[in-house]
């Protein structure tokens, strides 16, 4: 309305819509043949791909650097627990019990802690997934977006989860597993 008749119309930006997204390219390709610049949703879906990959890549860190301090304490504990049971460990050898017996046991310990710790886990994981759930969902319902659930925990997801620890914790129970089965029972029936 005000701008003057010889003054030519300027737009800030043009929206251009193809028919399929397997015309974006060309469609791109000649837009910027023309001296446009383009910009297309794939590029920000690419954006948001790169971030959670980065984001993934740290969680894996901060996952792997836990798993380590927890291997570290299975392992801890599994060495405290044989050295307090020093005379017990004697005392199965002494009776009969064989290398592969005391072995066994302490193997099977590591795995229940593993177990617990799984399970453990698993609980926490769940509670603060429907604590954040509920946190999101009451923002969003108040910007007008429906109810929804961020959170999925597969049936599939939660036994891998609780056999990943299981089987963590049998590798960390490895070497105390190993050293009780090397206790000799006449210096563990001496011991203190």
């Amino acid at each position: 309305l005000y701008r003057p008749p010889e003054e030519v119309a300027d737009y800030p930006s043009v929206t251009v819509k193809a028919k399929s997204p397997a015309d974006i390219a060309s469609v791109r390709k000649e837009l910027e043949s023309r001296g446009y610049n383009t910009f297309t949703l794939i590029d920000q879906l690419d954006e948001m791909r790169i971030g959670f990959l980065i984001m993934d890549m740290f969680l894996l860190a901060v996952g792997m650097i836990g798993i380590t301090v927890a291997s570290l304490g299975i392992v801890n504990t599994m060495v405290m627990s044989i050295l307090e049971r020093y005379r017990e460990i004697g005392i199965m050898k002494a009776v009969g019990a064989t290398d592969g017996d005391v072995q066994r046991i302490f193997l099977f310990e590591s795995g229940t802690i593993g177990l617990l710790g799984g399970l453990f886990g698993l609980a926490l994981g769940w509670a603060v997934s429907v604590i954040i759930n509920q946190v999101v969902n009451t923002i969003m319902i108040r910007e007008g977006a429906p109810r929804m659930d961020y959170f999925s925990f597969p049936w599939w997801l939660c036994l891998g989860a609780i056999a990943f620890s299981i089987l963590i914790s049998l590798l960390a129970g490895i070497y105390p597993t190993r050293r009780a089965a090397r206790v000799d029972p006449v210096v563990a029936l001496r011991h203190d």
